[in-house]
């Protein structure tokens, strides 16, 4: 399935909605829940479903602009964890869903990046190609997806036309609305990295506040501008440009980024023509894992096989945290019921925190265990 041919996909997916006149969250619940919708959703995303995946309706989920017409397409929580584990699990039109946009008469609004993995996490990120490529420093803010419709310029985070980061770029942009008005970029899609106190992930931007310019893709043929290109559209809409960095092979770049001091940087993004790979930092890595270091993050691991590959090189301290977890939740071996294995896995975290999906980990975690003989089963 080429590109052109996912946005119609996605486009008959939204159609559907549409025609449905499902207009908000409520609705789209219980629009999933019919068995002829999901089989239709499917199709529309190319998505075959095989032993152990997850049903279709729980991969991607729609959300709506309040006032106008405006339809957004994103993949869920359980996509990103789950997708990974089969081959052909990340579809072309899944893949697009990070963010896209289209009115109600199934226009396409704004088009941002196609979903891109993290080095030696998906196929084509296993080899690589071995012609020319450049290097762009990855930001550490969140995703602003910026588009022009109806004479206004709005911006949309991945998921949301509401979320704290998008409410708050677009009081920004408000300020922006009549000096750009005339020379936005005419059937483009900006995508830029909010930068703001409250955006802030892992790095250190000491309270700036800005929008830097990642790419501006163009809806008409669906391709992104050269950096070149890209800088001129920065200059125009006074925006900075993200930096692109010099490295004269992918060995050199690999060797920075295993440093494990944490430099207050996240990573790179390295293009090659057809296709976007993001490495990071392992400093960066180390930090963030650190961060979110808990239960249910090892379980995920744990299942994926993956533990390992991603602790290795890691600082000691956050290597050792993560070993202290592991034993905690290797107590479970000493239940020898599965209704006191489920209970202990649940317990491991505060009760708020307990929500479906933290108790859909657990299974998967106590199912992998016995899988492997690793627990007792009275």
């Amino acid at each position: 399935m080429t590109t052109r041919e996912a946005v119609e996909q996605l486009k008959a997916f939204v159609a559907r909605l549409v025609s449905d006149r499902v207009r908000d969250p409520r609705g789209w619940n219980e629009w999933k829940r019919d068995a002829a919708n999901e089989r239709f959703m499917a199709q529309c995303l190319g998505y075959k479903r095989e032993k152990g995946m997850p049903s279709v309706t729980s991969l991607i989920r729609p959300f709506f602009h309040p006032e106008l017409p405006l339809i957004g397409l994103n993949y869920t929580e359980v996509a990103h964890v789950t997708l990974h584990a089969f081959a052909d699990g990340w579809t072309p039109a899944i893949r697009l869903c990070r963010g896209i946009v289209f009115d109600r008469r199934q226009t396409l609004v704004a088009f941002p990046f196609p979903k891109f993995f993290n080095v030696g996490e998906h196929a084509e990120t296993k080899t690589l190609p071995k012609g020319p490529f450049e290097v762009m420093v990855k930001e550490d803010g969140h995703l602003a997806i910026i588009f022009q419709y109806r004479g206004r310029i709005i911006a949309t985070t991945r998921g949301s036309f509401q979320s704290r980061s998008a409410v708050i770029a677009n009081e920004l942009l408000a300020d922006k609305q009549s000096a750009w008005a005339d020379i936005f970029p005419a059937g483009m899609t900006v995508l830029a990295e909010f930068i703001h106190p409250e955006t802030e992930v892992i790095l250190d931007y000491a309270g700036k506040v800005e929008f830097c310019l990642l790419a501006a893709y163009r809806k008409r043929t669906l391709t992104d501008l050269d950096y070149a290109e890209l800088t001129k559209v920065g200059d125009s809409l006074g925006l900075r440009t993200v930096e692109r960095y010099q490295f004269a092979t992918i060995a050199e770049l690999e060797a920075f980024v295993k440093r494990p001091e944490f430099e207050n940087k996240e990573g790179f993004v390295v293009r090659w023509p057809d296709r976007r790979v993001k490495y990071k930092c392992a400093g960066y890595v180390g930090k963030m894992i650190q961060e979110k270091l808990n239960p249910r993050y090892v379980m995920l691991r744990v299942v994926e096989g993956k533990l390992e590959e991603k602790f290795a090189d890691l600082p000691f301290e956050v290597r050792d945290d993560a070993d202290k977890i592991v034993a905690t939740l290797m107590g479970v071996t000493e239940k020898t019921t599965k209704k006191e294995q489920l209970a202990y896995l649940y317990g491991l975290v505060p009760a708020q925190d307990c929500t479906q999906y933290h108790k859909t980990v657990c299974q998967k975690f106590r199912k992998h265990l016995e899988t492997q003989g690793k627990l007792k089963v009275a």
